[in-house]
């Protein structure tokens, strides 16, 4: 699933699940910043392969990078988002919290890549998300594309409707 928002479904259903103790932008940045290998593969060789960046070290490494280098833009982001909604209905439901603490940014980005490994080596065989410890790829297939899919936007529904369900914050 390069780049895709399949990944991010998982990742807003956990957001609003612990909504102070997880960064959904910390989340998708580290998803975006996974796939950056199969795209580039894709680009130089037309085969978008997953041989470094899908395994154990690679996704640390990606988690990494994300949670250090990614936490201050993504907190800009964030701010700035809160700069551009007026005032009422939007404060009150769409503001979000503009600081990432470090611990968060990790355990966000570490889900990010992790949850990325695991829906990336149901779909695709090249993946040994295991690497170094385990060589191969066991769960390839283990649901239908259809099914993988489906559960993961399944799980952005269900963020939504939890998202709704809650009040509105009162600033």
């Amino acid at each position: 699933m390069p780049i895709t928002p399949f990944h991010f479904g998982p990742g807003a259903l956990i957001k609003v699940i612990a909504p102070r103790h997880f960064s959904w932008t910390i989340f998708a940045l580290a998803n975006v910043l996974i796939d950056l290998e199969p795209v580039t593969l894709f680009l130089l060789i037309g085969d978008p392969a997953h041989p470094w960046l899908h395994t154990l070290p690679g996704a640390i490494a990606v988690a990494a990078a994300a949670a250090l280098f990614g936490r201050r833009p993504c907190e800009w982001i964030l701010a700035w988002w809160n700069r551009q909604l007026s005032s009422g209905w939007q404060t009150r439901w769409l503001v979000v919290e503009t600081p990432i603490p470090l611990s968060t940014a990790w355990l966000s980005a570490l889900i990010g890549t992790f949850s990325h490994l695991g829906l990336d080596s149901i779909m695709h065989t090249d993946v040994e998300a295991l690497w170094p410890l385990i060589s191969g790829n066991s769960v390839q297939g283990l649901v239908s594309l259809d099914m993988l899919h489906g559960l993961c936007v399944a799980a952005a529904v269900v963020a939504l409707l939890i998202f709704i369900s809650r009040p509105a914050i009162r600033p």
